[in-house]
């Protein structure tokens, strides 16, 4: 795990050495272990702060050059099958100085060009200079584990790992998009290539971009979780084994390095399964990390006693920790700082501290389980949905008109009964009569990329066999997990310099549950049937049928202790954008949905933060 930036001028000026340290100091958190600029040419300067997993020594410090001298890389992330790559590069006479999967990558893309990629097994951002042709090839995951951004500003072209890297070099200007503040307020994020700030791009999961000398810009999406068909001829023997199977590889992938790897540990059926796995195979103590709240408060009871069951069982180090309000208070005014995008779930702050206890143990690994609700359907309320789903019928084969019902109930019968988008994502701010009513100007007809989705399930629906459920794992691997659960863990843990790896996001077990018919994986009365069946290989069922509870925080009791704290930038950032109808605005902040208030001021934050 690094931090990745680099500037290209077109105009073939010299860059200015200072911005290059300034955004060099400000990726340092993501690299702690070593930092430097390269200086391709006078035009050209890549940076790179490095995390120091994979073959310890300096020899596999970034910048690289290839062994023809054509390609400069900077890297963020893991290849896991970089060793049978190199095999095959090693077969048609490469040579290596080095024992790291950078290296790997570099010449393998110095052989296949950008067919490369779909040779890589792993979680990475990374950049490639062309000397010869003077171009920039730009590529990010399959899933969107790892972040990059870039923008194209007075014929510079510069690239980042986080947004406060491009907006911090003092090149790129700060400009609200507000079309993307209506996008957070719907999805808690950005979807797609947009961000907050609307002279800055993010690179889409799974796609690449070359830069050519002329600044012309080639896009290609090389892998789509749409594209995935259902194998009817699948047996539920095959899927369990040929899951489990898949599983136990993911996992064993996200063990190789050349540090120790630690377990964030819930101490339910996901984290516990990866953890009973990662022992198994590692045979060695593993250090799990939980953490948990000082206060108690309504709704949630924490997960340290079950943590603690699981650690025991297993066979695990746990190190448990604990958060208090002081503790949240005294990061406030860093928060949208630290979370760099706009992401709306709170969960980034325990998680915050969650990095910090692990670093303390000398942990710079850590294995999470993060995308398993999603792929093996989780959630009760996504149960409650398709059963809904199964005795409310659309009236109409297609509608594209806005409903008017803000209570989310109503607002889910009629998206069901006039086929409206019924499942916009797992993660729900406001629904868009909400929103119409909240913000000054009409959600539908002046903001057309905050309903790319509500477009894309009108595309879907006209399929010859379209699944509801399906559809909630897919739109949810574009949007939610891409943008919001992993930008938070990337983000909040990286600011301890952790590097989280989600076995369960790996893309060939996604692919294969993708193709799993529904009735093998989706029951009308049960979470996780199919992860269950494999649990119980590995794991206790006290574990694994425990009811689910959630990783939370308990935002609206913090917020009730100083509410001032969080209405005043709230005021503010409308007194400047004029962005919120007042009236409803004062509704919102009178009512007693506080985790709406949260959404509201961490947008006002972090547009204040720029401003």
């Amino acid at each position: 795990m690094c931090g990745i930036a680099g500037i290209v001028n077109f105009d073939s000026k010299k860059l200015n050495p200072d911005i290059l340290i300034s955004i060099k100091n400000s990726l340092e958190h993501r690299g702690p272990d070593t930092s430097s600029i390269l200086n391709i040419n006078d035009s050209t300067s890549f940076i790179h702060t490095r995390l120091a997993i994979i073959d310890l020594d300096s020899r596999s410090d970034q910048p690289m050059t290839s062994h023809n001298g054509r390609y400069t890389i900077v890297f963020n992330g893991e290849i896991y099958n970089f060793k049978e790559l190199r095999n095959d590069l090693e077969n048609k006479g490469v040579s290596f100085r080095t024992n790291g999967d950078t290296e790997v990558l570099l010449e393998l893309f110095a052989h296949y060009g950008h067919k490369s990629v779909h040779l890589l097994r792993g979680q990475f951002a990374f950049a490639i200079y062309d000397n010869t042709e003077n171009s920039l090839f730009l590529c990010r995951d399959r899933v969107g584990i790892k972040p990059i951004y870039y923008s194209i500003y007075n014929k510079k072209f510069i690239f980042g790992s986080e947004l406060k890297a491009l907006e911090g070099s003092s090149l790129i200007p700060f400009e609200p998009d507000y079309e993307s503040y209506v996008s957070y307020l719907r999805h808690l994020c950005v979807p797609y290539s947009n961000t907050g700030n609307r002279n800055i791009k993010k690179l889409e999961p799974g796609t690449w971009i070359k830069v050519s000398d002329n600044l012309e810009l080639q896009k290609f999406k090389y892998w789509d979780p749409f594209t995935i068909e259902v194998n009817n001829d699948l047996t539920k023997e095959e899927a369990v084994l040929k899951t489990d199977k898949l599983i136990q590889e993911s996992i064993e992938y996200r063990n190789v390095s050349d540090v120790e790897v630690g377990l964030f540990l819930s101490g339910g059926l996901d984290s516990s399964l990866i953890g009973s796995i990662m022992k198994n195979q590692l045979g060695s103590k593993i250090k799990g990390f939980n953490i948990d709240y000082e206060e108690k408060f309504d709704g949630y009871v924490g997960e340290s006693e079950e943590a603690t069951f699981a650690a025991n069982h297993i066979g695990l180090d746990l190190v448990k920790d604990k958060i208090k309000y002081l503790d949240y208070k005294q990061i406030l005014n860093n928060y949208t700082f630290f979370q760099d995008d706009l992401i709306g779930d709170e969960v980034g702050i325990p998680l915050f501290f969650l990095g910090r206890s692990t670093k303390s143990k000398s942990i710079k690994v850590v294995q999470v389980g993060e995308g398993a609700d999603e792929l093996f359907y989780g959630y009760e309320h996504w149960l409650r949905l398709l059963n809904l789903s199964r005795y409310i019928r659309p009236i109409l084969s297609s509608s594209r008109t806005l409903n008017n019902f803000t209570n989310h109930r109503l607002n889910l019968f009629s998206n069901i009964i006039f086929n409206r988008t019924p499942f916009a994502g797992g993660a729900l701010g406001f629904n868009l009569a909400e929103i119409n009513s909240l913000i000054t100007q009409n959600v539908f007809f002046d903001f057309k990329n905050v309903h790319k989705v509500d477009n894309k399930w009108q595309e879907y629906n006209k399929q010859d066999h379209p699944s509801l459920s399906k559809w909630m794992t897919k739109i949810d691997l574009e949007i939610r997990l891409p943008e919001l659960l992993l930008m938070r863990m990337d983000k909040l843990v990286m600011q301890s310099s952790i590097e989280a790896r989600v076995p369960f996001l790996d893309h060939k077990l996604i692919e294969f549950v993708l193709s799993i018919p529904d009735k093998y994986i989706v029951s009308s009365s049960s979470t996780k049937p199919l992860l269950k069946n494999i649990a119980k290989r590995h794991i206790p069922e006290s574990i694994y049928n425990r009811k689910k509870q959630g990783f939370r925080a308990p935002i609206g009791e913090w917020i009730k202790k100083d509410e001032a704290l969080f209405y005043d930038s709230i005021y503010e950032f409308n007194q400047l954008t004029q962005f919120f109808n007042n009236d409803e605005l004062k509704k919102q902040i009178t009512g007693n949905d506080y985790q709406k208030k949260w959404y509201l001021a961490n947008l006002a934050n972090w547009h204040l933060s720029r401003v």
